[in-house]
């Protein structure tokens, strides 16, 4: 019933909106401009914009609007407004997006890897069952991620799912290889130019929300970031991704290039782990680690401080797109046949969605909130930084009691009451967030039991001198003869 009064009270906020943009045929006349209308759910949402002379490009149930184009003249009246006088009713611009990249240039070359301190005992099998939702320009078939990725779906119009621009391909090589056993689900919403809409964006969370039960979606990579000229209560994408965290999916987005006082969106959502990144210096150590000019960063109320993490972004290393577009404009970037290299907060924000899917895959149970616990209370500190360096290891050893409890949390933290998810109200009912799904057995004991981390799990000889010997970081461990093939050869990275 309290579902239904809400719909209804939409509807005629809906209704108001169409008459205060103007008349049908008033409206109808004259050159479109994209938007993005918000107003309780997507069949409001799209009579709106049907009535006001505009035209639905994608429903987006998950936050209750649709991705549309309005007439001009009307769209400058509304963008990007939101309506005090009209509740439940937002029309933002659908801005373009750009990726979190800040270059391909040959350098020098970065152990990107061994600076996550990922466990080599796990093997192939890290990641295992867990689904990465790679929101980007689509992945190119190459044999280096034969088996790891499927093409799920695409709102870039070029419906094909192939990655013509080469940023998709380069984020999924370094997932895999944080994570091996994950399986990376594609979601191209990007074409052959690197360009994207806020719509397309969020078409693509959407897809990823509603699909996330087929494809074991338990983490989201998001290496986009936008300026919107909406606070952070208003913003669509702060809504999508909230959405996705609040249905289980870990969400991994970039903190952007603009350097020091900027923070893109998504990355300012308060729930969201935004991470940016670091320069390692050729060294595995975070001891030499740096934070470069370009890793945006900044206070985001009401929370805090953004990023919460820093991971390798500097000079990484992973799998080329031939023919791509970044392929051909940087060719002094390849290394040997199929490696390529390049720097920003995407690289950051991929290499930890493999972290996320490795905590994940360690602790099955895991909420969004678990996995950001963890990252954030494993991770080093770094001198002159508040963002702390991803360390696998370390977060997948993490006590929740040792979590940093200034994190906001959607569980809420000494009993069941939610906290803060301005979204949650109107669009995640008390069904979506049963007591079924926040258990106490979910956030039980057992699962931080003194069992699952026991003194076997981190023992004496677990961190054994032999372990971190000279021997183990020798040239024939990371010789040729190991990352061989496919993997990671001498040849492909010479």
């Amino acid at each position: 019933m309290r579902r239904r009064m809400l719909d209804n009270r939409t509807w005629i906020a809906a209704m108001v909106f169409i008459a205060a943009l103007g008349t049908p045929a008033a409206a109808a006349a004259g050159p479109t401009e994209p938007v993005v209308v918000l107003a309780g759910s997507s069949a409001a949402a799209a009579a709106a914009v049907t009535a006001a002379g505009g035209s639905v490009d994608h429903d987006l149930p998950v936050i209750g609007g649709v991705a549309a184009h309005l007439p001009a003249r009307l769209a400058h009246v509304a963008a990007p407004h939101t309506f005090a006088s009209l509740p439940g009713v937002t029309v933002v611009p659908d801005a373009p997006m750009h990726l979190t990249a800040a270059g391909f240039a040959p350098t020098s070359s970065t152990p990107q890897f061994g600076a996550l301190h990922t466990d080599p005992a796990w093997g192939d099998e890290a990641g295992e069952g867990v689904g990465v939702a790679l929101v980007d320009t689509g992945v190119a078939q190459v044999p280096a991620l034969a088996g790891h990725v499927v093409n799920a779906a695409d709102f870039s119009g070029e419906n094909d799912g192939v990655d013509h621009y080469g940023h998709g391909t380069f984020m999924a090589g370094l997932i895999a290889t944080a994570a091996p056993a994950a399986d990376i689900v594609s979601i191209k919403v990007a074409g052959r130019d690197g360009s994207t809409s806020l719509g397309q964006v969020l078409a693509g969370i959407d897809w990823a929300v509603e699909h996330a039960d087929e494809h074991d979606l338990r983490v989201l990579n998001l290496s986009f970031g936008a300026d919107l000229p909406v606070a952070w209560r208003a913003d669509p994408l702060s809504a999508a991704v909230e959405a996705a965290w609040a249905s289980g999916i870990t969400v991994v987005t970039s903190s952007g290039n603009d350097g020091p006082g900027t923070v893109t969106t998504p990355g300012r959502d308060p729930w969201v782990l935004t991470v940016g990144a670091t320069d390692v210096h050729g060294t595995v150590s975070t001891a030499d680690d740096t934070v470069p000019s370009f890793s945006g960063s900044g206070r985001v109320p009401p929370f805090g401080l953004k990023p919460e993490v820093v991971a390798p972004g500097v000079d990484v290393v992973s799998v080329r797109a031939p023919g791509s577009y970044l392929d051909t404009a940087y060719p002094a970037a390849r290394i040997g046949d199929d490696g390529f290299r390049g720097s920003g907060t995407s690289m950051a924000t991929a290499l930890t969605s493999g972290a996320a899917a490795v905590v994940t895959w360690a602790h099955p149970d895991a909420t969004p909130d678990d996995v950001k616990g963890a990252l954030v209370a494993g991770g080093d500190r770094l001198a002159g930084a508040w963002s702390r360096a991803v360390d696998v290891q370390a977060a997948v050893a993490v006590d929740a009691d040792e979590w940093d409890q200034r994190l906001p949390v959607a569980g809420g933290r000494d009993d069941d009451e939610r906290t803060g998810m301005p979204w949650m109200a109107t669009r995640w009912s008390a069904t979506r967030w049963s007591a079924t799904r926040w258990s106490a057995t979910r956030w039980s004991a057992t699962r931080w039991s003194a069992t699952r981390w026991s003194a076997t799990r981190w023992s004496a000889t677990r961190w054994s001198a032999t372990r971190w010997s000279a021997t183990r970081w020798s040239g024939t461990r990371w010789s040729g003869t190991r990352w061989s093939g496919t993997r990671w050869s001498a040849a492909e990275w010479g």
